[in-house]
């Protein structure tokens, strides 16, 4: 019994010590597949003094009772909840941009034909208003004349599609912050348990079959769609495409990076990204826009959920 008791400790220490070195090696082994300009960058989010302030609002919001991944699910909502503001005014903006771009086109249009004895027709598209002619010259003199004034105009009033862009993407390095907010709390000195559910038995390791990262991946790019489905006029211009190739490029390296980290950062994505759909549906709603003083456009819809899934597009 004197011999036994010291055998017994020695054999648990030993195989806590084991377990704690593989969960040292398992943590470096995900760390060490990431690109080393990668690694960097985490150091330096993980310190900033803004990540640092959002662990403590999480650390808040778990001592009301919540669980740690329940913290993280409420911790996404409520960051989405502070960040709409910018959204909305970014909408209104945009309403405003759009109704105005309209007025002076349509003016400048009929200014030339009643100079010309023309009417104004819509094209052939139905997605703008032009004269009645095949004079190509006249055309692009009226087009010419019609994007100075709007120019001036989207000058003058600050509605310069790169500001109301800015105002939407601005809440994505908030995103990205909150993201390490809790990389830090999974990953500091003191290690909280957080226990998981269905396939995912524990959120403090990665997701066994990529489902996490890969539905992060989905919402993105139906998020990346529904904004161009909503958007009343046709873009093919290169500024969009690139626009739209960088998020797509951004979406695969964030779900890339998140297949080795625990499950808990692309389960806080995931509801990063189902608010992100909502809150882009909700300002599709008439009601709602009406509510924050947003005009109304042509894509306004009662049922914008439904009109995603079938692909229905409205006209204008």
């Amino acid at each position: 019994m004197i011999i036994g008791r010291p055998l017994t400790r020695i054999v648990v220490e030993r195989a806590c010590t084991s377990s704690a070195s593989n969960l040292n090696f398992s943590q470096k082994r995900h760390q060490s597949q990431l690109p080393s300009f990668v690694n960097h960058f985490f150091n330096y989010a993980s310190d900033s003094y803004i990540t640092q302030g959002m662990q403590a609002s999480m650390d808040a919001i778990h001592s009301t009772g919540l669980p740690w991944g329940l913290t993280f699910v409420a911790s996404g909502i409520a960051l989405r909840l502070l960040t709409s503001p910018a959204h909305i005014y970014a909408e209104r903006l945009f309403a405003k941009r759009i109704h105005a771009t309209n007025f002076i086109h349509q003016a400048v249009l009929r200014k030339i034909g009643e100079r010309y004895h023309l009417k104004v027709v819509p094209n052939e598209d139905g997605t703008k208003l032009t004269l009645a002619t095949k004079d190509e010259h006249l055309l692009n003199k009226a087009e010419e004349l019609s994007q100075e004034h709007i120019s001036k105009y989207v000058i003058e009033n600050h509605l310069q599609a790169s500001r109301i862009q800015n105002l939407k993407m601005f809440t994505v390095p908030i995103w990205v912050f909150s993201s390490f907010a809790i990389r830090n709390t999974v990953g500091g000195d003191f290690t909280p348990a957080v226990p998981g559910i269905l396939w995912v038995p524990d959120l403090l390791v990665p997701d066994p079959y990529l489902v996490l990262p890969a539905l992060v991946g989905v919402f993105g790019f139906v998020n990346l769609f529904s904004q161009r489905f909503i958007y009343p006029v046709k873009l093919s211009t290169w500024k969009m495409r690139s626009y739209d190739a960088v998020l797509a490029l951004f979406t695969v390296v964030a779900v890339r990076i998140m297949m080795d980290l625990p499950a808990c950062i692309p389960l806080y994505w995931l509801v990063v990204s189902i608010t992100g759909m909502a809150q882009n549906m909700i300002l599709r709603h008439p009601r709602f826009k009406n509510f924050f003083g947003i005009s109304k456009l042509p894509t306004d819809s009662k049922t914008p959920v439904r009109d995603l899934l079938l692909m229905r597009r409205p006209q204008m």
